[in-house]
């Protein structure tokens, strides 16, 4: 079958590798569409070492069942599904109480050297399958991936009603949580981000207040529009700078969702936690329990101002070209396969 390989750093390409066979519980499904995530643009950059080629990426896809494997039930050929993106084993004590996106022999479908959705064909456990509602196309299809990430952040703050919200990084994590705030009555929100056009995006979804911290100061607009502070920071780059950014603009006894996962290690002003009672929780993808009540929320969501490009899996190689340029303006793309 063709395929989009890794091998390794800025080296991507279509190939013909070995269609997967399927076991007893698992379906074979024909990738319609496989979105690219920021993890695969920095995996495709080798900056991570969680891609280890050669190997295929994708993690964000949509798909028609092809085929049905041994004492697979209530799925049929023909149907159009969407895929939570990582097996898990059912038994250890995490998966046991529901917490799947912290089983501990948890592997992820194009992550480290397990071949992923940028291919035709990917072999799926049964209890992954999730079916499409009939009014999300394949693309929007895709968005339910990011869409897990970001209610799950937001479910960890607890309620946003009538609480003023922080988001820090106007990426497509950044976005999507913008949204789930807004549905879930947030009063104030601002958003963080040194790229204008997605701050103009931003706005345009419904953000309160944009700013650019390297023109802005946020301290003082946030004291200028919101003078009882900010309640919820959601930080979505994962850097030393932007984690302190969330974490200095929150008022006192403040909830700080660590969503991002750029760096490993990073500094912050211990006092400041801890003279002032801020709760930092930490928060990692999202639960097969959660990818499912996530689709509700998909029907709601504005993908048109995130999607910016629908591509061929054929031109896969120049789409992350373009994506891992600094000044690149794409924000999110899909590969249609």
């Amino acid at each position: 079958m063709k395929a989009l390989v890794y091998y390794g750093p800025k080296d991507i390409r279509i190939s013909e590798i070995e269609e997967p066979k399927i076991k007893k519980g698992e379906v074979l499904v024909k990738v319609e569409a496989c979105g690219i995530c920021g993890s695969d643009v920095h995996g495709y950059l080798g900056i991570t070492g969680r891609r280890i080629p050669p190997m295929v990426m994708g993690h964000e896809f949509t798909g028609t069942v092809q085929y049905l494997g041994e004492e697979v039930e209530d799925i049929s050929i023909g149907d159009r599904v969407v895929i939570y993106p990582a097996r898990f084993c059912s038994r250890c004590e995490f998966c046991k109480v529901g917490l799947t996106n912290l089983c501990i022999n948890r592997t992820v479908f194009g992550v480290m050297n397990v071949n992923g959705a940028m291919a035709e064909y990917v072999a799926v456990p049964k209890e992954n399958i999730l079916k499409l509602p009939e009014n999300i196309d394949f693309i929007k299809g895709t968005f339910l991936e990011p869409l897990s990430v970001a209610y799950r952040a937001v479910k960890t703050a607890g309620n946003v009603l009538n609480k003023n919200v922080l988001i820090v990084g106007a990426g497509t994590i950044g976005l999507l949580i913008l949204q789930v705030v807004i549905l879930g009555g947030a009063r104030n929100i601002i958003i963080s981000d040194i790229n204008d056009e997605r701050l103009e995006i931003a706005k345009r979804l419904g953000a309160d207040i944009v700013l650019n911290p390297e023109r802005e100061d946020i301290k003082t607009l946030v004291s200028q529009n919101i003078p009882d502070g900010i309640d919820i920071a959601f930080e979505a780059v994962g850097l030393e700078v932007t984690v302190n950014q969330a974490l200095n603009n929150l008022k006192n006894r403040g909830i700080c969702v660590f969503v991002g996962n750029a760096m490993k290690n990073i500094t912050v002003d211990m006092q400041n936690i801890v003279t002032r009672e801020l709760r930092i929780l930490g928060t990692y993808t999202f639960t097969i329990e959660e990818f499912k009540e996530s689709v509700s929320l998909l029907e709601r969501i504005n993908i048109k101002e995130m999607l910016s490009k629908v591509v061929p899996l054929e031109e896969g190689p120049k789409a992350f070209e373009e994506l891992a340029k600094k000044d690149s303006n794409f924000l999110k793309v899909v590969l249609r396969v």
